[in-house]
């Protein structure tokens, strides 16, 4: 049981950790425009997002369990064409217009998958399944993540100079639809793990 709630740790979608740089190198932004920015869009309307995730998984769910990591795999999916889109816009006024809807929904995931996390493990181990999580998503998403960014920016600089960083965002950003394909497969599971955790 406890093998099959780790179908939900993938990389959830999120801001990616290199826009500051994007914004600075691709878009000429100094670093208080990119703070404010990324206080609103990340901050304000990502925190947005994540409230409005939790009440419609709290809605959806009366109608099925399984909408909790069903609306975290279309939010996850369904943002790539978005920040496909968001990387390959040249006006910065455009892309961020773009960009409201990735960060709006980015968060749709989080609500949903430490809910569900927290119902898939006994109540004694829950802070602990907690943490795990945590600790996933920050050593493979804030260590791995930027490194890989990096490398593939550092390869792809010889054919696109200072836009190497857009071209491996983009690259970085199908990893939603590999998230996604997990919590569609924990789907498969997700009601009879729910009922032997109450056991």
């Amino acid at each position: 049981m406890y093998a099959n709630s780790l179908k939900l740790c993938p990389l959830p979608a999120a801001v990616p950790h290199q826009l500051p740089a994007f914004f600075v190198r691709s878009h000429g932004l100094s670093q208080t425009d990119v703070g404010i920015t990324l206080a609103v869009m990340a901050g304000v309307v990502g925190g947005m997002g994540t409230f409005v995730a939790g009440r419609v998984a709290n809605l959806l769910s009366r109608l099925d369990l399984r909408w909790f990591v069903w609306l975290a795999a279309i939010s996850n999916a369904a943002l790539v064409p978005f920040f496909f889109a968001f990387f390959l816009i040249q006006d910065i006024k455009t892309a961020l217009f773009v960009y409201l809807v990735p960060a709006f929904f980015a968060g749709f995931c989080f609500a949903p998958t430490l809910a569900m996390i927290q119902s898939l493990v006994r109540p004694e181990m829950r802070s602990i399944a907690a943490a795990v999580l945590l600790f996933v998503l920050n050593i493979i998403g804030l260590g791995f993540g930027p490194q890989g960014v990096g490398i593939v920016s550092d390869l792809l600089a010889t054919d696109y100079g200072k836009e190497s960083l857009r071209y491996s965002l983009m690259i970085f950003s199908l990893i939603n639809i590999w998230s996604a394909a997990h919590y569609f497969l924990a789907a498969k599971t997700l009601k009879t793990d729910v009922e032997e955790a109450k056991i």
